[in-house]
């Protein structure tokens, strides 16, 4: 997946994603918004053909870049462990 800073400031960040959908931004906007000082964590995706998805995070306090990787280690531990789970089950 790539990634385009399309915006950055102090306490806000607009990512351009290449190659993704509500599939994956769906859940990282909602863990986002469970991270402290996270006050927008939105995402837009727009024509499938002609734009290609925006993810916008706005902090009241803390770095965007922080939550956005502290959500993402949260995501990947939330789908190993079910992954770890369909495994014992299955």
């Amino acid at each position: 997946m790539k990634m385009i800073i399309l915006e950055k400031s102090k306490d806000e960040i607009l990512i351009e994603l290449d190659e993704t959908d509500m599939t994956l931004l769906h859940p990282l906007a909602e863990v986002l918004m469970g991270i402290k000082g996270v006050e927008i964590a939105e995402y837009k995706i727009g024509h499938p053909e002609l734009d290609k998805p925006t993810l916008h995070v706005k902090m009241t306090s803390g770095k965007p870049e922080t939550a956005l990787k502290n959500a993402s280690k949260a995501l990947i531990k939330t789908f190993s462990d079910l992954r770890e789970q369909f495994e014992k089950e299955l």
